[in-house]
């Protein structure tokens, strides 16, 4: 196979298409994040996290952990609770 981008009647492959909106889509993504998450974004997230640290306003052992992500999951914000039904499992999915 010398040229496998194209059929035989001149075309492009359909995974050749789909490869290029893939590049494509990464492409905006990319440009996206770095408009977003600019020098100014990162060190703004940076000290805000080294500050959490320094106040030792951090999650002091394993039950608290336990607890904070079992109130997320029962409890969601309004973002994840619109997303639920899309990756929630039927009741029944493990019944045999």
């Amino acid at each position: 196979i010398l040229n496998c981008t194209e059929k035989t009647n001149g075309q492009l492959c359909e995974a050749v298409i789909k490869w290029e909106r893939c590049v494509e889509h990464l492409r905006r993504r990319a440009e996206h994040t770095a408009e977003t998450y600019n020098e100014e974004m990162a060190n703004r997230i940076l000290n805000t996290t080294c500050k959490t640290a320094m106040e030792q306003n951090l999650i002091p052992d394993r039950e608290a952990l336990m607890t904070r992500i079992g109130n997320m999951i029962k409890f969601p914000n309004n973002t994840w609770s619109e997303k639920k039904p899309e990756w929630e499992l039927p009741k029944t999915y493990f019944d045999t």
